[in-house]
């Protein structure tokens, strides 16, 4: 599928029978972390004293069972995008492109986290362009929670340039479920949006329309090509 023009690759019910376990772990990580401030909480890349785990070396997706079963799934996907992004001429450049394709089959390094967000919870536009490919897997969403927006890369560009134009209309608004795959370019911004702000302010706590289930997912970030030799050349990890 395409959004604004730019492949996206969604498809529904990727390995159902993990998402048991994938909900009830992470609830029982989040359990643990009641006394926590809420804005570390809810991103597994935090420690509780707000360090980032990458920095440290540590594994934001320990204790979440379910996810060594997942992680090879959604990297078949992301070979199956890459492939539907990168097509081989094989009579023209079947060498070099074979080869790092089979290089990162065999092994692409990535980073991956969960968030954990309720009603109140969002993220404003960003991109993630210190990756490739950006892989999320919706551990819960239900028709309740957020959406996740895309905005065209020519968006701010366009505003900027049409005199008196504030709003263009250039984002597109997907609302994911449980089980679904999203992969996308790691430069394309997106947000998870936030309530009506009017809401927050006007009403009571009790009377906002809390989440049942809180809004679970898990990121993958691959690396650039460029960077996974680095990594190779450096040792910084085991294949396999």
């Amino acid at each position: 599928m395409k959004i604004l023009g730019i492949p996206i690759y969604h498809v529904h019910n990727v390995c159902e029978h993990l998402l048991s376990d994938l909900q009830q772990s992470i609830e029982t990580i989040q359990q643990e972390k009641v006394d926590w401030d809420r804005q570390r909480s809810k991103v597994s890349v935090y420690t509780k004293e707000g360090d980032h785990k990458f920095q440290l070396k540590q594994d934001p997706m320990e204790g979440v069972k379910g996810w060594q079963d997942l992680k090879p799934i959604i990297k078949e996907h992301v070979m199956k995008f890459y492939d539907e992004l990168h097509p081989i001429d094989k009579g023209f450049q079947q060498g070099p492109d074979t080869s790092l394709r089979e290089e990162l089959n065999d092994y692409w390094y990535n980073y991956a986290w969960y968030t954990y967000f309720d009603e109140t919870d969002s993220y404003s536009w960003h991109a993630h362009g210190q990756y490739y490919l950006i892989a999320t897997y919706y551990v819960r969403a239900d028709e309740e929670h957020a959406p996740i927006q895309f905005k065209s890369p020519v968006s701010d560009m366009y505003t900027a340039w049409a005199l008196g134009t504030k709003n263009v209309n250039l984002e597109e608004t997907i609302q994911p479920k449980t089980g679904d795959l999203m992969i996308w370019p790691s430069w394309l911004e997106h947000q998870i949006p936030a309530l009506d702000t009017k809401i927050l302010n006007m009403s009571k706590a009790e009377d906002v329309n809390k989440y049942k289930h809180k809004r679970i997912s898990i990121t993958n970030g691959y690396v650039k090509p460029h960077a996974q030799f680095l990594y190779n050349a450096k040792g910084n990890y085991e294949q396999k």
